[in-house]
């Protein structure tokens, strides 16, 4: 075998070995402060804030905002991207919202951004991934006077990082998880962030919090929540079969009244009569 294929490997192993060395320095540390802590984190988690991140490798959401672990449900993709047809994204969103009753969700994108910049260009990175960036190129083309505005090309990636944060939040927003939860009375709030790699802060993005009501009506969805439901099983809508016989009950008992009424005016006192009028009215009342 080739001898710097051996060399090779054996640096790999060592480079793995010191990741699992790693995990055994932290748990020795954590259990130094707190001897229960991963008995108290083994019961449950309930964290305030969903995380949609990119998966690049400089961006580790718990150690950019110092929070333990159990503070952020986090998912995480190439680009952070948040497309509506993405199971796997859609049900981590329901999971925070339904379950973990969570009132923050994070778009979180980051500066120097290899998704990014092959967005940008018209090379082939190849397979699923050429689909995958699609989505940035359909924001970069919308804004494209703008980013290309810029002379240096980091500023035109920095740039198009930003605007992509900004339409991952407006992805958010016409989520109809998020929709529901809003209807139901969960205040979810959606913040864009973009963490800027070359100074470790984290940029807040100033994202217009009325853009959800300002919205083309046609995302905006109405729900019938449970208590419509359950109302709804007691309450006939109109024009069902059992509210159209309401209706003819209700018809016929009034000019049943009516009939009554009519007979006591004419003073009519022959019994039989009455009974033979009546008796006549209940025979017509079954054609109504």
């Amino acid at each position: 075998m080739n001898q710097q294929i051996v060399s090779n490997s054996i640096q790999e192993i060592n480079h793995y070995n010191r990741v699992l060395e790693g995990n055994k320095r932290y748990v020795a540390k954590k259990l130094s402060e707190d001897p229960n802590y991963f008995k108290t984190l083994s019961k449950g988690q309930s964290p305030k804030y969903l995380l949609i991140g990119c998966s690049d490798s400089r961006a580790p959401p718990n150690e950019l905002t110092e929070t333990d672990p159990g503070e952020i449900f986090i998912h995480r993709n190439i680009a952070n991207l948040v497309i509506p047809t993405d199971l796997n994204l859609n049900c981590v969103i329901q999971y925070a919202v339904e379950h973990l009753h969570i009132h923050n969700i994070v778009v979180m994108g980051h500066t120097c951004c290899g998704g990014v910049k092959a967005a940008m260009t018209q090379d082939s990175v190849g397979g699923l991934l050429d689909l995958w960036l699609n989505q940035i190129k359909l924001v970069y083309e919308k804004h494209a006077d703008l980013i290309e505005s810029f002379v240096d090309e980091n500023d035109k990636i920095n740039c198009l990082s930003q605007l992509n944060v900004r339409a991952q939040v407006m992805n958010i927003w016409k989520n109809p998880i998020v929709q529901k939860a809003w209807q139901k009375g969960n205040p979810v709030m959606v913040h864009g962030w973009l963490f800027r790699v070359e100074t470790g802060y984290i940029e807040e993005l100033l994202i217009d919090q009325h853009t959800p009501e300002e919205m083309c009506k046609v995302y905006a969805l109405k729900f019938k929540l449970e208590s419509e439901k359950q109302l709804s099983k007691h309450v006939s809508p109109a024009g069902s079969p059992k509210n159209n016989a309401k209706k003819r009950f209700l018809n016929m008992q009034r000019k049943l009244i009516e009939h009554i009424n009519q007979l006591k005016e004419n003073n009519i006192t022959d019994q039989d009569g009455e009974i033979k009028e009546i008796g006549g009215f209940i025979e017509s009342s079954k054609d109504l």
